[in-house]
């Protein structure tokens, strides 16, 4: 085994330049997908957010009295889908409406000289419904009940929808890129070990000759592509961990990152150089 190790560590420092190219590659190859995923991370998490916030708000007309009311209320609860619901009266709505418009010096309420805005019920979707099929699902639900029109029922549909192609937009990109930069590692690894192996192909044979077997040859090979695969992750992670400081510097409390996101650099840069150096060994050896 020490033999082995001897082996793989000389291999790596001998053939410096192409080794070099390799870990660097592994390096911009796993910086490059930790970006991705640390996107699509925060993405998600943003996504997540602002569908927790789609609301539909069922517009009730002034007729309604307590009793019609109360029946809508635990109609609209029974629906699957429904996570809350508030009752919002013609009062509240209006001190929200003073709220939201309280720079504006007339009142116009007190023109009008009555409160033309109705009561409503505001609903929020279980998680699993925070789509445009899930909300489309519930407000046909709604909009079905006795005394409710579409035209009551009120949620950003537009929104849900665009909101979503983006999501699948994101989420195409993010795999073709991570794909073509792992395939142009594992592409700089394996020619790497091809390289070794053609400069090494007469002590190969030399060795096989006198019997050495096919562990011993092979193994000093997965070793070096193990340490660029290694030291590529190694390097994609710290410099990856510099840059999101920096940027929390300056973007304070916008990136949030999982430590599990370094340990799966290391990971995929090992794997990287794992499957580079066996492919190679497969081919030419």
């Amino acid at each position: 085994m020490l033999f082995v190790l001897g082996e793989g560590l000389s291999g790596l420092l001998k053939s410096r330049l192409s080794g070099l190219m390799a870990v660097i590659t592994i390096a911009v190859s796993s910086i490059l997908i930790g970006i991705f995923l640390i996107i699509t991370a925060n993405l998600s998490y943003l996504v997540e957010n602002l569908r927790g916030r789609v609301e539909l708000e069922v517009f009730l007309d002034d007729s309604f009295n307590e009793e019609k009311i109360e029946t809508l209320s635990t109609q609209i609860r029974a629906i699957h889908g429904v996570q809350t619901l508030t009752f919002i009266s013609k009062e509240t709505a209006v001190l929200a409406y003073r709220d939201l418009f309280k720079e504006q010096k007339d009142d116009y309420f007190d023109a009008l000289g009555y409160n033309p805005l109705p009561a409503s019920f505001r609903v929020t979707l279980k998680e699993s419904y925070r789509t445009s099929t899930g909300a489309d699902s519930v407000f046909n639900s709604i909009s079905s009940l006795a005394d409710i029109n579409e035209d009551d029922v009120v949620y950003r549909r537009e929104f849900l929808v665009l909101m979503e192609r983006y999501i699948r937009i994101a989420i195409t990109i993010d795999f073709l890129v991570g794909s073509i930069v792992c395939l142009s590692a594992l592409l700089l690894v394996s020619n790497n070990i091809r390289l070794i192996i053609i400069s090494k192909r007469r002590a190969i044979e030399t060795m096989k000759l006198v019997g050495a077997t096919r562990f011993l040859i092979r193994m000093p090979l997965y070793i070096q592509g193990t340490l660029q695969g290694l030291i590529g992750g190694l390097l994609a992670t710290v410099f990856l961990y510099g840059l999101l400081k920096l940027s929390a510097i300056e973007i304070a409390g916008l990136i949030s990152v999982n430590w599990q996101i370094y340990i799966l650099l290391i990971t995929l840069g090992v794997l990287l150089g794992v499957t580079g150096s066996f492919s190679a060994i497969r081919r030419y050896l």
